[in-house]
């Protein structure tokens, strides 16, 4: 027995000699043990101890750059305003700092990456100039190959904020990140700087991304002023649902109309969340050329999905449905599907919905509720 051999040399072994061999072994396990606790105790503390050493010199450090920066730099208006020898100074002195010691490089290329996010007008081009000057750039990079994935978004994020071009290379590598939070943050930054093949994640994104990553990347698509969109149908044929959920809602929000075909195809897809989407977007597209398709697919349809088609359906509000929302109304047992054929009848226009109100004096107390409740 390995432990029995192992126990046998051990000061363990030799005070509990005149113990059978499981209470040895046990004196042994129970040693072992408090030496790791105590171990590990030592290790947290030095590592608490060493973390606030670093978080004072870190607030030492921005103090010092911050009163630099105000004292030479913020005293002009715009970069073109510094006279070369004036600029060449200042950049001098930010050098000695940033020299003094790693932590207050780093701390540099944080602050004036901080004021570059959240400072406007010709402080821009101040920041862009000075972190150019001073080659902060290395600090981005080392986090870009960093070991650890919160820090190669993080450094993700720097190359977007500081518009960083030189870094793009890593950016376009860590789209291939074992880490999904690593990829969302690269697509961003590749969209945010409206790059060549940016949208190629949808059809190359094997994955499937979680929701808070679809709102990521959906703010960054749709926050990026000028951006080539493209047509986004033809990212509906691939294998990546989550991809095409978000395809769906960017066709919605930048209304091509065009994809409505297309849309109308996958009411057959498999997929219930997927066909969920489709009738939504549909919906919100006014689809007229879809009421009978979506009328067709109500009664297979899961509960969430006919009382977003009744939604769908008041959205288009043409009033070629109005009879069949009635209908479902009249009929409905569930409280969901209840409301929406109430919202859909009140989303038609003034005097269809009037029309269809007069005629509804003579139903259940719940019905009469329901649409006093839209009133």
């Amino acid at each position: 027995m390995i432990l029995n051999a192992l126990s046998s040399d051990t000061l363990c072994a030799s005070l509990f000699s005149n113990y059978p061999e499981i209470i040895r072994v046990a004196a042994f396990v129970a040693s072992f043990t408090f030496i790791l606790i105590i171990l590990t105790l030592i290790g947290i503390f030095y590592h608490r101890v060493k973390h606030g050493k670093m978080v004072r010199l870190s607030t030492l450090a921005e103090g010092e750059i911050i009163e630099e920066l105000n004292d030479h730099l913020f005293l002009f208006d715009s970069v073109t305003d510094i006279p070369e020898a004036d600029m060449n100074a200042i950049v001098d002195k930010l050098t000695v700092l940033k020299n003094k010691n790693d932590v207050f490089g780093q701390s540099m290329a944080d602050v004036l990456i901080h004021l570059q996010t959240n400072l406007t007008g010709a402080f821009d081009n101040i920041i862009s100039s000075t972190f150019s000057r001073l080659k902060l750039r290395k600090f981005t990079l080392n986090r870009l190959r960093s070991s650890f994935w919160f820090l190669r978004t993080k450094g993700l994020n720097e190359v977007h904020e500081m518009q960083d071009g030189h870094s793009l290379p890593i950016v376009y590598k860590l789209v291939n990140d074992r880490n999904a939070d690593v990829r969302v943050a690269a697509y961003t930054v590749l969209i945010k700087m409206k790059t060549r093949y940016c949208f190629d994640f949808l059809s190359n994104e094997k994955e499937e991304l979680s929701e808070w990553h679809l709102i990521v990347l959906g703010d960054a698509v749709t926050a990026t002023e000028n951006a080539d969109i493209p047509d986004f149908k033809n990212y509906l044929t691939g294998a990546n649902k989550s991809l095409i959920i978000l395809s769906v809602r960017l066709i919605v929000t930048y209304l091509q109309f065009n994809a409505i075909p297309e849309l109308l195809l996958m009411l057959d897809n498999e997929d219930e969340q997927l066909r969920n989407q489709i009738i939504i977007a549909l919906g919100k597209l006014a689809a007229d050329n879809g009421e009978e398709r979506l009328i067709g697919k109500y009664d297979e349809e899961t509960d969430r999905n006919k009382s977003a088609i009744l939604f769908s359906l008041g959205q288009i509000g043409s009033g070629k449905s109005l009879n069949f929302i009635v209908e479902k109304f009249l009929e409905a047992g569930d409280f969901a599907i209840m409301k929406s054929a109430a919202s859909a009848i009140f989303a038609h226009p003034g005097d269809l919905k009037d029309q269809i109100l007069q005629s509804l004096t003579t139903v259940r107390e719940d019905h009469l509720a329901m649409l006093r409740s839209f009133n």
